[in-house]
């Protein structure tokens, strides 16, 4: 990813597309990992426990999308989900918040 490389993480409730959490907008650090089991691991910083808590109250109903915008290039986007539930972890502490799940679909708008 090159340097003027911009990224947004949004976190969508699947019934409706509502806006849970704008990690961007938000200003909070994030980085995306693969996983030990396959999936993938969103690590957010600095997140508020009652984000946390909206979050595992729509545990079963969460949509991820993930963008990268790079100057001159279409944005790269991803849709991740798990199949089953997603894992939610939080350290009260540090108020990081790890998000897990098995599934991820790239996709453009480019044919819409």
């Amino acid at each position: 990813m090159s340097a003027g490389a911009t990224k947004h993480l949004y976190i969508k409730h699947a019934v409706g597309s509502r806006m849970l959490f704008d990690v961007s907008a938000s200003g909070n650090a994030f980085e995306l990992l693969s996983s030990s089991g396959g999936g993938w691991k969103f690590v957010i910083a600095d997140v508020e426990p009652d984000t946390v808590q909206c979050l595992r109250d729509n545990l079963m109903e969460l949509n991820l999308f993930y963008f990268i915008e790079q100057p001159g290039q279409p944005v790269q986007k991803s849709w991740l989900y798990d199949k089953a539930c997603p894992v939610i972890e939080y350290d009260d502490g540090s108020r990081q918040c790890v998000i897990e799940v098995d599934s991820k679909v790239e996709y453009n708008n480019e044919n819409v």
